[in-house]
């Protein structure tokens, strides 16, 4: 069963969706339109999706599903960064992707009660979940799952996304759209604080054990070496999966890292 809901901050509103079994009764007050009263979840699994992605991901319906056939006490909660899906922000900052993954942790943590609480994430969303740790020091979950993290963001974009017209753009102080279903606008501020803020500068190496990583061979936008040195300087355990692409597009490679995730899980 799945619910649409939203949360509200100071000067933004966030767009989720949630996963869970039909038998499950969340926590009183819920602001989704899910039945009052009962137990709160005993496990909360936060998925963060990737760059011009939004909250009806593939991967998050896919997980959540395998997940509720087995496990009824447990629940997914995805939600849009800003300027994306049907976000109502036009643009982009990692202050406010800070703040939206903040807000969503709090809602999740103060209402929904979870013992256990885990993330998964895709590529910018892997980005985001370092970001947010190593800014706030602090790791708020048990365990991460990370699809393709894109740990060299900047690169990503200038080398595998945007083109030379949208560079100099860019540099001529001008904001461009990249995306796919909904563009999302990139601002010299945006791009600036992806240079600045650089992942792979930073040490990992204390939440290595919580955190398992799984990358294609064939990542046409990530690129595995990248992802490889990452993990292997921090001491993160790396799934290699042959011939995949950024997408997992193959039901069989796709397949791997469900179940690759799940088991990191324990579900």
């Amino acid at each position: 069963m799945e619910k649409y809901f939203d949360l509200h901050g100071a000067d933004f509103t966030i767009r989720c969706k949630i996963y869970f079994a039909p038998v499950a009764k969340p926590a009183a007050g819920i602001e989704t339109g899910l039945e009052e009263a009962g137990q709160p979840f005993r496990h909360v699994i936060v998925f963060c999706h990737g760059f011009a992605g939004h909250k009806d991901n593939a991967m998050a319906q896919k997980l959540a599903g395998r997940i509720l056939e087995k496990h009824d006490d447990t629940a997914l909660v995805i939600f849009n960064w800003p300027g994306h899906g049907d976000d109502d922000h036009a643009g982009i900052t990692l202050e406010d992707c800070d703040a939206y993954l903040g807000t969503v942790l709090e809602y999740v943590r103060s209402t929904l009660h979870p013992r256990i609480l885990d993330a998964s994430a895709t590529s910018f969303g892997g980005y985001l979940v370092l970001k947010y740790i190593s800014d706030h020091g602090t790791n708020p979950f048990r365990r991460i799952c990370l699809r393709c993290p894109a740990v060299v963001m900047h690169r990503v974009l200038t080398e595998k996304v945007l083109t030379a017209e949208d560079l100099r753009t860019l540099s001529e102080g001008g904001e461009v759209p990249s995306g796919f279903d909904r563009k999302v606008m990139l601002s010299p501020a945006f791009m600036q604080s992806l240079r600045d803020n650089d992942i792979t500068a930073l040490d990992f190496a204390p939440y290595a054990a919580s955190m398992r990583i799984a990358q294609g061979t064939a990542d046409e936008l990530v690129p595995f070496d990248a992802v490889q040195s990452f993990a292997g300087r921090n001491g993160i355990s790396m799934v290699t999966v042959e011939g995949a692409d950024h997408r997992f597009l193959d039901p069989a490679k796709m397949d791997l890292v469900l179940r690759t995730f799940m088991q990191f899980l324990d579900l």
